[in-house]
């Protein structure tokens, strides 16, 4: 009988850092697609930072690209 691996159990996420899970679920739901998903331009984020008045600081940027990077990543793996 064929039983799936037990799921490893996912980290929990700092609450330092939960702002920045919800910077990109937001600006992961304005993601342009075309004919595959394109990653989040810088131009898209500088306009979201200005339209809510948010001024994100570089190492929240390099967050925001690597969760961006990781969300591609996955997509593809998918396909």
């Amino acid at each position: 009988m064929y039983r799936a691996p037990p799921e490893e159990e996912a980290p929990a996420l700092p609450f330092e850092l939960a702002h920045v899970w919800q910077w990109f679920a937001q600006l992961n739901g304005k993601r342009q697609n075309g004919m595959a998903v394109n990653p989040i331009a810088s131009t898209e984020i500088l306009a979201w930072q200005a339209r809510h008045g948010i001024a994100i600081e570089p190492f929240e940027h390099a967050l925001l690209d690597q969760l961006d990077a990781l969300f591609l990543s996955h997509q593809h793996a998918k396909a």
